[in-house]
């Protein structure tokens, strides 16, 4: 099984980090399903609203703004899986 790594921001509006998790990809898995992974699998202590983030970073075309796409629609198979994928709330 494919493996995708997720850079997920850990922390509230006074700090935090990102912190990097290795994900199995399955066949129609969106990245929610990976926040879901990594909520249940890696980081149980973490509370449900703090990895359900709304948005994730794709690489930006030339001369724009990093893009953001919603996890629940945005497909793992569709990102590229030799880089980190960033998300933030």
């Amino acid at each position: 099984m494919k493996e995708a790594t997720l850079r997920v921001f850990r922390g509230d509006s006074n700090g935090g980090q990102s912190v990097d998790y290795c994900v199995p990809v399955a066949p129609g898995m969106v990245v929610l399903d990976a926040l879901h992974y990594i909520q249940g699998h890696l980081a149980p202590d973490s509370r449900p609203l703090e990895l359900q983030s709304r948005e994730v970073a794709a690489p930006a075309p030339a001369g724009s703004q990093r893009p953001t796409r919603l996890t629940c629609k945005t497909r793992m198979d569709d990102l590229p899986q030799d880089q980190p994928i960033t998300v933030l709330p």
